[in-house]
């Protein structure tokens, strides 16, 4: 005998549809000729983007400079739900970064200024999910989508304070916005209940309000003129990201259900609003380059970030958001970098490669209940990007760079009910190309 299937819709998406804090990580990669060397730009900072990587390293900087960057990505999920693989794809291409540098003339040492946008993290996201969910026998198709980004606008300032050592600092204002949509399908197809079909639409419109940032760097050059070997440091601190959402969706958890008799049940959808102040961790950059031949650079770094220190500040008590625990579901993250670059000789070319580990901080599960019976997601293979980039200097004033970044990562989300259980597994692949035109005059 078929039986009325009672489904809290919201319930049921929860473990794939409550998405991890967008801003924190999800890494975008900034400037050309730094992704090019897989981002290992620490100790080497001698272009506008420094004023991100560290700004003591504009301080090597002798002639004006406005640059320009675009940024193209690509990103494919193969995911399988339960035995069934699908896939979904986004493709989008950005401005990525606006800068000018200005050296301004000293008696003795330099004083170097940069003011210029940047984007920063990256949010797009998709994921499709079909398959038969054991857990109530019904067949799912879910699309889940986020498209959007945080950028960085700037001001930064480098002085040598002594022949071989510059320090550096900017001071920046972040913010950006994200557009969700997800879609719930729900179809019994063994004929168990006397719903044939569940529906369900959302989307979330988030807005990352202004949050002041700052960066200080510092950089040892040896020797100070055409250094052989440079060492930087740096540490980034922000005051806080404000979050402020617009969710439209049913409050009953479904906008349409189909019956076996042929009706149909309706619902209207709602808009919610709200806001939650989000503090982030301090984050900490070391890095160094040596020229081991004329024309052949070498460098590597790496970035360290508590994202398990992160908190919640303000408005906390709206469940239908700011409800994650970040000791418990995000892992301390460290993002080491290698890069090499030729100089081509007699041509006036720079050929480049790199490689860059990016660990994925949110582990789950995504149910804080504690007494949940869902174990943290499984990392199978942790994000790693290898690089390749090319420069060309155009009558000595126009250079022009590309770069190439590939990685992927795998990783298996369980979902448990009783004695029922429903495993996700997803396999991401992106590909990110960075294109940048500079001037010096």
């Amino acid at each position: 005998m078929r039986i009325h299937c009672l489904i809290y819709l919201l319930v049921i998406g929860a473990p794939v549809w409550a998405q991890e804090e967008r801003t924190i990580d999800n890494f975008a990669g900034v400037g050309v000729r730094a992704m090019g060397m897989g981002g290992a730009f620490v100790g080497v900072a001698d272009d506008y983007t420094a004023a991100y990587w560290n700004p003591a390293g504009l301080a090597q900087i002798d002639r004006r400079e406005v640059h320009i960057g675009l940024l193209r990505n690509s990103r494919e999920n193969t995911a399988t739900f339960n035995g069934t693989s699908v896939e979904s794809e986004l493709t989008n291409t950005r401005f990525g970064s606006l800068g000018f540098v200005y050296p301004y003339p000293v008696f003795r040492g330099s004083l170097v200024f940069a003011v210029g946008f940047k984007r920063i993290k990256d949010f797009d996201w998709n994921l499709r999910q079909t398959g038969l969910d054991t857990v109530d026998g019904l067949y799912v198709d879910h699309h889940f989508h986020h498209e959007g980004e945080l950028s960085l606008s700037s001001v930064a300032v480098a002085v040598d304070v002594s022949p071989s050592l510059s320090l550096g600092l900017a001071l920046g204002v972040a913010g950006g916005g994200d557009e969700v949509s997800n879609v719930f399908s729900w179809e019994d197809r063994n004929d168990l209940y006397l719903e044939r079909r569940f529906l369900a639409t959302d989307t979330f419109s988030d807005d990352y309000s202004s949050s002041w940032q700052a960066t200080l760097g510092a950089m040892v050059r040896l020797p100070r003129e055409q250094p052989r070997m440079r060492l930087g440091a740096a540490m980034s601190a922000s005051v806080g990201q404000e979050v402020s959402y617009v969710f439209r969706g049913s409050p009953d958890g479904y906008n349409r259900i189909d019956y076996d008799d042929g009706s149909t049940l309706n619902s209207a959808s709602e808009e919610t609003r709200g806001r939650y102040q989000l503090a982030l961790p301090l984050s900490f950059s070391l890095g160094g380059s040596y020229a081991l031949l004329p024309g052949l650079l070498l460098a590597g770094g790496m970035h360290f970030t508590e994202w398990s220190q992160s908190e919640y500040e303000g408005e906390t008590d709206q469940q239908l958001r700011a409800d994650t625990v970040f000791e418990r579901q995000y892992r301390d993250v460290v993002r080491y970098h290698l890069g090499v670059e030729w100089q081509v000789p007699a041509v006036a070319l720079d050929l480049r490669a790199g490689f860059y580990t990016d660990p994925l901080p949110f582990v789950g599960p995504r149910d804080t209940d504690p007494f949940t019976a869902d174990p943290p997601i499984l990392i199978v293979e942790d994000r790693r990007f290898f690089t390749l980039g090319a420069g060309l200097l155009l009558d000595e004033v126009v250079q022009v760079d590309l770069a190439w970044a590939r990685g992927k990562s795998t990783q298996i989300e369980e979902n448990m009910s009783g004695l029922q259980s429903n495993v996700l597994r997803e396999e991401y692949m992106l590909t990110r190309l960075f294109m940048g035109v500079a001037y010096y005059f």
